[in-house]
């Protein structure tokens, strides 16, 4: 009797938890398992603390964000959220990781517009010595100090990122954006994106200098 009062309890348990995590994200079991919540717009303006990433901004218009899901993910205070430059455009998903200390100094690394390909095509490409030609043919690069930029820049960064070429790159007073846009099929199943969009960006982070052994070792302390 006592053995199936215990089963019985378990069984409770699992349901309520998931039930919970069903009404407590949209997204139920999938985000719940990440450990990561939905939180509200005015909650995610706090993680951005004022910072003006070039994503998050337009000369045109302000990009439709939606749905943001935060919590501590590989170690790392993570959250992942759409955005849209209209309600109408296909979505881009956004991994932001915010307390995080990278030897670079800020920087953007994004996909070219059709107006900088037009200029490369024109030869008028703007190159940066210490910047390997490889990503700046594919990239628009900037930074507030090129030299110190090319300096971290190793083997592997490059890699990712020509091996990543819709994902565009922003670090950012102490914060990582990292965003890539989904193709019509990925659309449809978004979310099922949602862990392998954030693990590509903590890949970035790993690469770009960020230590999570040192991460857990602060959080023992």
């Amino acid at each position: 009797m006592a053995s199936l009062i215990t089963v019985l309890t378990a069984v409770l348990i699992i349901t309520g938890t998931l039930y919970w995590c069903s009404k407590k994200v949209k997204s139920g079991e999938l985000t719940c398992g990440m450990n990561l919540w939905d939180i509200t717009r005015s909650e995610f303006d706090k993680l951005i603390n004022k910072r003006k990433f070039s994503a998050l901004n337009s000369w045109v218009n302000t990009p439709y964000l939606f749905p943001f899901y935060a919590g501590k993910f590989n170690e790392l205070e993570t959250c992942i959220f759409g955005i849209c430059k209209d309600r109408y455009s296909p979505p881009t998903l956004g991994v932001l990781i915010t307390s995080i200390n990278l030897p670079f100094p800020n920087f953007i690394v994004r996909p070219k517009s059709f107006t900088q390909e037009v200029r490369d095509m024109l030869g008028m490409q703007d190159r940066y010595a210490t910047i390997p030609a490889s990503l700046t043919d594919k990239y628009d690069v900037k930074s507030e100090d090129y030299r110190r930029f090319a300096s971290n820049l190793t083997p592997e960064i490059v890699n990712m990122l020509l091996n990543n070429e819709d994902v565009s790159v922003e670090y950012l007073d102490g914060a990582l954006l990292v965003t890539t846009t989904l193709t019509t099929e990925e659309i449809i199943s978004e979310e099922k994106y949602y862990e392998s969009t954030v693990q590509l960006a903590h890949s970035f982070a790993l690469s770009l200098g960020v230590d999570i052994a040192i991460s857990k070792v602060a959080d023992r302390a």
